[in-house]
């Protein structure tokens, strides 16, 4: 045996010190695991929540630049919806608390804190997960009335938005708001997510 093997073994522990090296081992391993673990649940909770933050934003961006283009057009909260809903592809639809079409002082104007709760006239038109689905024309093809200034769009109906260049076009806004649910917990059940986009309706062709 070679004079370095000869040191190596002399050099291992054994007995009780191997059993205490052994010992600071698990030890170290069981403080450190717990550590790592929450930090990477902590990077996927937070990426997600991320994700879910930037698809509302979108959505709320889309929906505007529909409501933009729509102006006074009586289906334009419908279509208004629809694109909202293509903005929020990437969460699940289950997520979305409400919608708010509302008119707008200018492109820095926030959500009125009524039409949080509810639709106002004259101001907005608020809509919930069941009325987010409803349908403009029956399988027939047949009006519902729930939009073109119906029961669902009458508060602020778009047939009486203004899009004449000469008055100044209304400003529209579109609020989305959202859930985000955790799926460890660690930073609790949920969190609510709000977007909200400011256009000015695009005034009509002379």
């Amino acid at each position: 045996m070679d004079r370095l093997a000869v040191i190596a073994l002399r050099r291992r522990p054994t007995g009780k010190d191997g059993r205490r090296e052994r010992g600071a081992v698990l030890v170290e391993i069981g403080l450190t695991t717990p550590i790592f673990l929450a930090l990477v649940f902590g990077i996927f909770e937070l990426g997600l929540l991320f994700r879910d933050s930037l698809t509302t934003e979108n959505a709320s961006r889309e929906a505007a630049r529909s409501a933009s283009t729509k102006g006074r057009d009586p289906e334009a909260d419908f279509f208004i919806i629809r694109s909202a809903e293509n903005g929020l592809a990437a969460m699940d639809l289950q997520a979305i608390e409400y919608i708010v079409v509302f008119k707008a002082t200018g492109p820095g104007d926030d959500l009125p804190a009524a039409c949080r709760t509810s639709s106002q006239t004259g101001i907005c038109n608020r809509y919930s997960p069941a009325e987010f689905f409803a349908s403009m024309d029956d399988a027939a093809g047949n009006d519902t009335g729930n939009f073109r200034c119906g029961t669902l769009d009458s508060a602020w109906c778009p047939t009486t938005r203004e899009t004449q260049a000469s008055a100044g076009p209304d400003y529209i806004g579109v609020h989305v708001e959202t859930t985000h649910r955790y799926l460890t917990g660690m930073f609790g059940a949920d969190t609510s997510l709000g977007a909200t986009t400011v256009l000015q309706i695009e005034p009509d062709r002379p």
